[in-house]
Order: structure tokens, then sequence, then C-alpha cells
């Protein structure tokens, strides 16, 4: 039997070094590379500032996503959407609740030195006219008629007691002073214990001295109404007073306050302005202070500062911020607090931070989605933001602990247009576990690991690997060098036909290429620098790979890479430490007697089987049924098993493996095992794609070449894998001696006649395999045990 292989020319990659270097005389630097669906998606997303419209960015590290934005954004021109200052000014009807002010973009630092300025000059104008004369006058002509009414009334009170024998006494003691009435006794000032005592001597009688208690008491009632009298007669000049001076600076005050009002016209500060000058004429104690002054006056006058949040006087584009620490804080913004001479914490409204999302209002802010979704009441505050399009800033945690009052700022309306940065497949993820997710991002921008290989697309490569190499002064690259950088990107895109976009491994390989040229000694980077920095990135990266291979070489993992055995048959794994992978084989058997338990996966039992394999199992019992049992019941009792593997095992590329192992076992017929095998299954046996295949070839191909090539060893790999195989140096060789095989195969049947030397066999008219097909064979095998099955249960 003849079956197809691979030949030498289908099995790896080479750039013509003549194309690298006509490309190289008109190369450009590139922008972008390769994303055109993303671009577009960041385009509309941008331009379109309505609610919902914010951006996720999808895709795989280190295909430009960060680069791309930054591009997109840095030729943003905003049309729609004027930049504004955001202030917080002193509510005066409720002070903790700060007033918020949207300032036409520059005159926020402005409006802060025109009121601190306004300030300044009512403490000279309040000054100047409280020492005018004309005050003065009414002032002190106020003061002199109260004066002269208290004067008259105490006067009165004074000689009606004296008419009736007392007299008003002025007491000074320690820490008080106090007024009495006392009686007089031949013109003499005496106390009460004193006329007790000419009482008991009989120099009055008992009668005079009861009347004279008696009216003491009468009078002390009266002395306590005229002081209270002159108290309201005090309390009603202070007001007089007050009201005086209001009257006299008013007219000051509001004319400085007007000529503000003239240049902020907006509604809410011209409000705000009508607030501070009510304010100011009813506070005028505040400017006759001697107090020592700081930014915005003295400590007592902080309320008419004006708290600066957002400041775009330089800006000459909308702010593009991007967080890369998004706390509550940094995120919203905070107010902080200071601990006063008591030690207790206090905040005012000059204490508000703005946070990023305030930060960035009329233009974009740029979140990694990892960050902000490890915190749940991050991400649902962020959701509240986007809805509402409102930031209400919180003092931080261990302020609100020792917060005396709780400040609660207006919230603050913003016109932020946030892009969230994150791996491939999160935007679909999100979009179906999250039901408010699609509200606010309704823009998906998803970045493809690789692009066609097209003669732009490698003139753009070219044109990174030249701007990379001027930015980061690296020896420059010869062609032939250059031309093996775009193999490896190629082998990373795993398709002879693409090239890979993850620019950021492609980078890291010029800088190592260009390290290893100095250390050769070599003015230019070429072909041998590059594979030196490759074969260096494998030896530091593959001692957990060296170990394996001395596991199989050494007996301890038990491997054959020839001969045949029955049950038991080579599939091929990658192991991927993220970084580095590699492809090993791995021993997979099969162990099959009469039952009905079906077919048992090892793995499952005990752990160590994934979703993705655990389905393949299933779909492997459909197989059996489909293919052989048409006439009796599938009657076995099968166990499938990765051998001395130890790890999960998921995904399905090794199914075609797993049913070979179990076909060799049921027709109990050996297998090759110098073929190795890889591909995933359907239910109708045929081979569909899988990842790795290179890797996996050339793992194959190592041990093969360390156990001794026999001529006949080789892969069963899936026909649609063709375009995916991109082997090094060696295995090529290997293939054009003939040593080494690699036969894409389309279905079960094709891989059993390679692994069997026998012929498969298909159905005839009459629904029967030929006779001595291997198909007739397992047929044969798995109706004798549907007998036994039910020869033993009869």
């Amino acid at each position: 039997m003849e079956h197809r292989e691979l030949p030498a020319d289908q099995i790896s990659i080479s750039i013509d070094v003549n194309e690298i270097e006509e490309l190289q005389k008109t190369i450009e630097l590139p922008d972008v590379i390769g994303q055109p669906r993303a671009l577009r998606a960041l385009q509309i997303g941008t331009e379109i500032r309505a609610r919902g419209y914010n951006i996720f960015v999808t895709g795989q590290s280190g295909t430009g996503r960060t680069t791309s934005i930054k591009k997109v954004l840095s030729h943003y021109q905003s049309k729609d959407v004027p930049l504004a200052d955001i202030v917080f000014v002193y509510n005066f009807t409720e002070p903790d609740y700060p007033q918020v002010l949207y300032l036409p973009q520059g005159e926020g630092k402005t409006f802060k030195h025109a009121v601190h300025q306004l300030v300044e000059d009512m403490k000279g104008l309040i000054r100047k006219k409280l020492d005018s004369d004309a005050y003065k006058q009414e002032r002190d002509r106020l003061i002199g008629m109260i004066d002269q009414e208290e004067n008259r009334a105490l006067t009165d009170f004074e000689e009606k007691l004296h008419a009736e024998g007392f007299k008003l006494v002025h007491i000074h003691e320690e820490d008080s002073d106090s007024t009495d009435i006392v009686p007089l006794y031949d013109g003499e000032a005496v106390d009460f214990e004193e006329l007790q005592q000419l009482v008991q001597a009989g120099k009055i009688d008992n009668a005079y001295w009861n009347r004279t208690r008696e009216r003491y008491y009468q009078l002390m009632d009266e002395m306590r109404r005229l002081f209270q009298e002159l108290k309201e007669g005090r309390s009603a000049l202070e007001k007089e007073l007050e009201s005086l001076q209001i009257e006299t600076v008013t007219p000051g005050v509001k004319e400085e306050v007007e000529r503000l009002q003239e240049h902020y016209t907006a509604p809410s500060v011209s409000t705000y302005l009508d607030a501070l000058k009510n304010d100011i004429v009813h506070h005028l104690f505040l400017f006759l202070r001697e107090q020592p002054s700081d930014e915005g006056g003295s400590p007592a006058l902080v309320r008419y500062g004006v708290n600066v949040l957002v400041d775009n006087s330089t800006a000459q584009q909308v702010p593009i911020i991007f967080e890369h620490h998004p706390t509550t804080t940094n995120l919203f913004g905070t107010i902080e607090s200071r601990l006063d001479l008591n030690g207790q914490s206090r905040s005012t409204f000059m204490m508000i931070k703005a946070g990023s999302l305030i930060r960035a209002s009329g233009g974009f802010l740029i979140l990694n989605a990892q960050d902000i979704l490890r915190d749940e009441d991050l991400w649902d505050q962020l959701k509240r933001v986007l809805q509402t399009e409102q930031v209400e800033i919180q003092p931080s945690e261990h302020v609100v602990s020792f917060q005396y009052t709780m400040m609660k700022p207006q919230p603050i309306k913003i016109d932020t247009k946030v892009i969230v940065v994150g791996s491939e497949n999160l935007y679909d993820n999100l979009y179906n576990q999250d039901t408010d997710f699609h509200k606010h991002f309704k823009i998906s921008a998803e970045f493809d690991s690789v692009m066609p290989l097209s003669q732009d697309n490698l003139a753009r490569y070219i044109g990174f690997i030249k701007m990379i190499q001027d930015d980061e002064r690296l020896l420059p690259f010869e062609s032939r060098g250059i031309a093996r950088i775009v193999e490896h990107g190629i082998l990373l895109a795993e398709q002879r036909d693409k090239i890979s976009t993850q620019f950021s491994l492609i980078a890291d390989l010029l800088r190592e290429s260009s390290y290893w040229a100095a250390k050769m000694g070599h003015s230019q980077v070429r072909h041998e620098a590059v594979e030196k920095a490759l074969y260096e990135r494998k030896y530091l990266a593959g001692l957990p790979e060296e170990k394996l291979v001395e596991m199989i070489s050494t007996g301890e993992i038990q491997m054959k890479f020839s001969g045949t055995q029955t049950g038991i048959i080579n599939g091929l794994a990658i192991h991927d430490r993220g970084y580095y992978s590699f492809g090993l084989p791995t021993v997979v058997s099969a162990r099959v007697a009469p039952g009905n338990e079906g077919i048992i996966n090892i793995e499952r039992e005990v752990g160590l089987s994934g979703e993705i394999h655990d389905k393949w199992v299933l779909i492997l019992e459909g197989y059996l049924r489909n293919k052989y049992a048409h006439s009796f019941p599938l009657s076995m009792y099968a166990s499938l098993c990765f051998e001395q593997s130890y790890s999960e095992i998921d995904g399905d590329s090794a199914s075609a493996a797993e049913i070979y192992a179990l076909l060799s076992a049921v027709g109990e017929t050996p297998f090759d095992q110098g073929i190795a095998v890889t591909g995933s299954v359907n239910q109708m046996g045929e081979i569909m794609p899988v990842g790795g295949i290179s890797e996996k070839l050339e793992g194959f191909f190592s041990m093969c070449k360390l156990f001794g090539l026999t001529g006949s060893q080789g892969v069963l790999i899936p026909e649609k894998n063709r375009h995916n195989v991109m082997v090094n140096a060696d295995v090529r060789e290997a293939i054009e001696q003939g040593k080494f095989h690699i036969y894409p195969i389309n279905t079960i049947d094709e891989g059993l006649e390679i692994l069997t030397g026998m012929v498969s066999g298909r159905r005839s008219a009459r629904g029967v395999f030929p006779k001595d097909s291997i198909n007739a064979h397992i047929e044969h095998r798995l109706k004798e045990m549907a007998n036994q099955v039910k020869n033993y249960s009869g």
C-alpha cells in the first residue's frame, strides 16, 4: 500500500533574501501593523460620544493593543465636547455639601485667583468703610443714645433706692463681679446681719426688720428686670450696629462682586458669587480679625477658597490617562483629612481630590481589565459611573472612621470615554455573564494574533524591525538576519501563509539577537546571531524538557519507538510553560474485555481529565457504534489511560491516539510503535486539525533520533494541518533522506493502514467489510464480546 507523505518542500519556511533587500529600499516606519478590524472599532468607538459607547479591547499580549490605542488617540480631535475646568466651592447654605462649578477651559485657576483677590480686597475695603467718618458718627450716635438711656435708667433706680432707704453696691470677688442692694441705717449702708444685731440690741423693732427685708426682695426683682432691659437694649444696639456695618460695606462689596460676574457669566457661577457676596456682608467679623494668612486668606476665610479639581489651562488636546493602579481613590477621587490640635480628623472642601475618571472628562481613560475585575466592588462602582455619568467623591475608609462630620460633595458630571484592555475572549465572557456589561461597552476592538503574509505586511514587518533597531540603538540587521526574524514570526503564527502580530515577542528577539551579535564580535545582526538567540532561549527555558527526555532515555518513563505493541500507541502532547512550549510523545494505552460498562476514562476517574477530554471519550463511543455495531450491541468494558502522566489532561488533540489504542486492543492487533499520532476525531471518524503540530513533530523526531532512526518512523497528522507544518532543519534533512515520514490523513481508516500494514476495508453493498481487512477483524472481535456477554447473562 502506498500512503501520502508530506514532501520536504512543504514542511519548512524560507524567506527570499532578495525580496527583503528590495523591500528595504522603500521601507516606511509603520504606525499599526495588521489590525484593520481593531483599528476601525477604535475609530468608531472614539468618535461616537454617546452613552455606552465605551471600548473593550481584547487580544493576546504583545499584539500592539496599547500602542494602537495611543496611536488612534494621538490623532483624535474633539469636535463636540469642549474641555472644562472643574472646581469645588463652599456651600453657604449647606456646608456639608460642597458645590461643584464647571468653567470654560483654562478659567479654573483664573477664577480661583480672582476670588482670592476679591477676598484680599475685601479686607481693605471693609476696614476702610468701617473707618470712615460717616460710619463712626452714626455708630457713636447709636452708642451714645443707648448710653444715655442706660445712665438715665440707672440714675432713676438709684434715686428710688435712696428714697426708700437702700443703696446700690458693686461687689468684687476673686472670680466675678456682681451688683447688690443694701439697706441704709442712719445714712450708712449696712448688711442684713448688722440689722439683725440691731434688732437683738433693741435699737430697731421686728416690724421694721420685716418691712426692710420684704422691700429688699421687691427691689432686687426690679433691679433684675432693669438689667434685663439694659441687656436687651445692648442686644438691639448690636443688631443696629451690625445692620449699620452691612449697610455701610454692601455697596462696595456688591460693586466688586458684580465686576466678577461680568466676566464669569455661567448661571451656576453667578449664583455662587451672589451667595458669596451675601455671606461676606453677614460675616464681616471674619475680615476684621488679625490672623496670619495662608492660601485663600486666613484660616477663618478658607470658606471663600476655590478648590480646582481639574485644570485644563495647558491642555493642547483632550486628556488621555492610562490608570495603572485603579484603586477607589485613584479612580474616583477622595477627601483627605488632617488632624486638628485636639487630635481629631477634620476635612474641608479644599481637601477634595479628583480621581482619573474626573481628570479624564472630555477625553479618554485607559484601564487594564485584570486590574479592575479583581475587585468586584471597584467594577460595580465603575459601571455605576458609566450609567449615571456622575462621580460621587467619598472619603477613604481610614478617613471615614475618624471623621467627625461626614462631608458629601455634590456629584460631578463627567464625559469620559473608558477604554478597557483585556485578554482574548474576555469580552464574550463578560457579555454573557454580566447583565449590565453590554450597556456600557458597546464597542469591541479585537486584536488578531496573526495577519496574512502579504508583501505589504512583510514590508511593514521590516519597518517594525527598523523602528526598534533605531529607537533602541541596536546593531543593524542584515537581510538574512531580517529573513530569519520573519521566519520566526511565521512560526509563531503556526501557518505558512500567516505571520504573527505579537510584536512584543518579535521585539524581544531583536534585542537578544543584537546582544549575541555583539558578543560574537559582529557589526551587524546576521542569521547566525538570530539562531543563537533562539537557541539560548530554548536552553534557558528547556530544563523541564531535558529532564523528561532524560527520564525517557533511561527507561524511567517507559516508551518504545520501534517494533509493535497491542493496545499501546505513542500520542503527542504539548507541554506549555507559557513563555516556552515543547512537544514530546506520551504513551496511550487501552485494555478491553467483554462487559456493559463501556469506556472508562481513567484520567477522569482520578480527577485528571478536563471537560473537553471527557467529551471526547463520549464521542469515541459514538464512533464505535456508528462504525461497527450495526447488527449487535456494543458490549465491552474498556479502559483508556495516559501512562505515567500525573497532571491534568485536557483538549482533544490526543483523541486519535486514544481511538487507535482502543482499536488495537479490541482487534488484538499490534500497532507500529515507530509511528506517533496526533489529531482530533469526530463521530464519523474524520481527523480534525489540532494545534502545536510543529512542536509535536520535532519532539517525536528528537526521541526517535535519540533511540536511533530506523527509516520507518514518522507521525500521523490531520490533513487539514498540512499548512501548519514548519519544522527545523534536522527534521527536514531526515525527511529528505527518507529516514522520517509525515503522513497527512483525513480518516481513521487511513491511519489504521499505516499503523498495521493492513487494508482498512470499506463495507460492501451487503454491509460487510472485506474478509482480511482490519475493520472486519475489529468488528468480528466486538461481535464476539457481544455474544460472550449475551451467553454469560443467559
